[in-house]
């Protein structure tokens, strides 16, 4: 029923398959072309051509930054930005001081250094210059907790923002909680945390709530990821985590989007037929998300013996070891069909692990999603708030939208319900009720 329209389509017209060195060539004529002045800069980006296309693209745009801080120092035009200008060594000091330095960044700026050495710019390259960012140091167990996230194939980000939050805890107890004092925060007795220690965390976080130093959602996340690295704790140690009344705070979780229509759906898949080096492979992931709402890290895990073409059923393992069986219908079975017959050898649907598979979905989503000019803010979960409101538009009862979607508490289910393209939605729901 929830598919019934995808059974019946008209055969999709040819398209030219570019691969993914097409994706280079659409960025330089799209976006090079265009936002990166004629120089040194955009020499320096024709001699990137030979990179994949993701760090291409991330060359890109740290380059635009970079040439846009250079404008706002010399109060001029990007594209009057000269090379003699660039490469001066108080242009390339104030670069220092004022770009977030990120490891592509760092890249560019010395390149900029060594041709201003050899054109006599600057006499010796700056000893000022900052190195890439160094990893910091962790304890032993949030390092083993990184592990496991890696291995269940969550996001960098996701997996960056649970250890940064448990090691800060550690930080902070080290250096304002006296039983910690005098100690390595990577070397610390994690069973001597007790509940009166994480209580007085919580209230120096309320604390930079209501000093306005930071949100109340990002506290409420804070805590969160605590309290999963001590869950970890408990699954892998038997550690009894000392949570009692240590919980997130009330924080407004909804922020309303615009979802895509049908028809810049249809672009994404256009563009991933074109542009992807395996457009089967890509086109079953990004419909997996889209069609059945997956999280990126159950994508990653599906294996070809979920799948069952008879009856036309995928099993999902899910959150909490939990496993679904949801349907397969449209496009999403066709292409599974195609595919069939060219089953991995180690058992995965999408690819040889399940992290390399998630780090990909992530990084390909950012390129498709520029050609196809959405918009849109967010990664691939974007996929599952498209699929929940998409849900909700062909009146599906409460029970089924659980189920379909996979969650504990129905309440959750509101956070991805987006409904601010629709104008009119809310007085027509209302105009459906008649009384008389």
């Amino acid at each position: 029923m929830l598919y019934a329209e995808a059974l019946v389509m008209e055969p999709a017209p040819s398209v030219q398959h570019l691969g993914r060195a097409g994706i280079k060539s659409w960025i330089w004529e799209n976006k090079v072309v265009t936002d990166v002045a004629l120089g040194i800069f955009h020499e320096y980006m024709k001699r990137s051509m030979s990179d994949d296309a993701h760090y291409f693209y991330r060359k890109y745009l740290a380059i635009v930054e970079l040439q846009q801080i250079v404008a706002n120092m010399f109060k001029l035009p990007h594209n009057r930005i000269s090379n003699e200008l660039l490469l001066s060594q108080s242009t390339l000091l104030y670069l220092d001081e004022h770009a977030t330095i990120s490891p592509v960044k760092c890249t560019i700026i010395r390149f900029l250094e060594d041709v201003a050495t050899r054109l006599g710019y600057l006499e010796t390259k700056l000893s000022t210059h900052r190195p890439s960012r160094e990893k910091k140091a962790m304890h032993s167990r949030v390092l083993q907790y990184q592990q496991q996230l890696q291995s269940k194939g969550f996001t960098h980000e996701y997996i960056r923002h649970c250890v940064v939050n448990a090691q800060e805890l550690f930080n902070w107890l080290c250096v304002n909680i006296s039983d910690f004092s005098n100690t390595d925060p990577q070397k610390m007795n994690i069973l001597k945390i007790k509940n009166v220690h994480l209580l007085s965390y919580r209230s120096y976080l309320l604390k930079k709530v209501k000093v306005g130093n930071s949100s109340p959602i990002t506290i409420s996340h804070k805590i969160s990821a605590i309290r999963l690295f001590f869950f970890f704790l408990k699954e892998r140690y038997g550690y009894d985590a000392p949570l009692q009344r240590f919980r997130a705070i009330k924080a407004p979780r909804y922020r309303s989007r615009d979802i895509p229509s049908d028809e810049q759906i249809e672009a994404l898949f256009q563009v991933i037929n074109v542009y992807s080096d395996n457009p089967t492979r890509d086109q079953i992931a990004y419909r997996l998300l889209l069609t059945l709402g997956l999280r990126l890290s159950e994508a990653a895990q599906v294996k070809w013996e979920d799948i069952n073409l008879g009856t036309r059923t995928l099993v999902i393992h899910s959150k909490g070891g939990k496993s679904h069986i949801l349907p397969l219908a449209g496009k999403l079975y066709e292409y599974i069909q195609k595919a069939w017959d060219h089953q991995a050898a180690n058992g995965l649907l999408l690819g040889d692990t399940s992290v390399s598979i998630s780090h990909s979905l992530y990084n390909n989503y950012k390129l498709y999603a520029l050609i196809a000019g959405w918009t849109f803010p967010g990664g691939v979960h974007f996929f599952r708030h498209i699929f929940i409101t998409r849900l909700t538009h062909k009146n599906i009862l409460p029970q089924a939208l659980k189920e379909l979607t996979r969650v504990v508490n129905l309440d959750t289910v509101s956070l991805y319900i987006h409904i601010s393209r629709q104008k009119h939605y809310m007085t027509e729901q209302i105009n459906m009720l008649k009384y008389d």
